[in-house]
């Protein structure tokens, strides 16, 4: 029996918005991670991986909204505010916010997905992030990728980070229902 090389990862075909990345060199970078990971991955169909362990709703599609839902709110606080968005950090940290989820979750015998051991280990979004800072991707899409998800230690301080926070949350939403909890916290200044 041979080994047939794993096909390659064309994420253009699967992200046709990476193309939307002005910056040549960022969008490169974007492409590697996804790359790396797939290489990772035991994932046979980039379609098959699920938005989480929980919702068995395609992360391809959720990720695409994503992007989108983004794009728009950049798109509206520049038309009503004239508030600039750096589109580039807005769309590669759209691209690689649950780009770990290839090697966060692995199927399961007999259908469904489990936690691999780095989905066990390590937060939500840390192995993406990882491999961008060793591609060199800049600092303000890495904050992103760390701080996007609701179980992140910290919010995400940039503009561009809590759009994609609060496009990622709604989009969740829309797929799986509200999963929003508010809870009463008293600070002292």
């Amino acid at each position: 029996m041979t080994n047939t090389p794993r096909p390659m990862l064309d994420l253009d075909t699967y992200f046709p918005e990476v193309a939307q990345i002005s910056d040549a060199s960022l969008a490169e970078k974007v492409r590697a991670v996804w790359r790396d990971l797939w290489a990772q991955s035991s994932f046979d169909d980039l379609a098959s991986v699920p938005t989480s362990g929980e919702i068995a709703y395609p992360n391809v599609p959720h990720t695409r909204s994503v992007t989108a839902l983004a794009l728009a709110i950049a798109d509206v606080l520049q038309r009503f505010h004239g508030t600039q968005i750096d589109r580039d950090v807005l769309i590669a940290a759209c691209l690689l916010q649950d780009a770990s989820k290839l090697v966060e979750y692995q199927p399961k015998p007999g259908g469904g997905v489990e936690k691999t051991p780095i989905g066990r280990a390590m937060p939500h979004a840390f192995e993406a992030a990882r491999l961008a800072a060793q591609h060199g991707v800049p600092l303000p899409v890495l904050h992103i990728i760390a701080t996007h998800s609701p179980s992140a230690a910290k919010l995400p301080e940039t503009l561009e980070g809590r759009i994609v926070y609060l496009a990622d949350e709604i989009d969740v939403t829309a797929i799986h229902g509200d999963q929003f909890v508010k809870e009463l916290i008293i600070r002292r200044r």
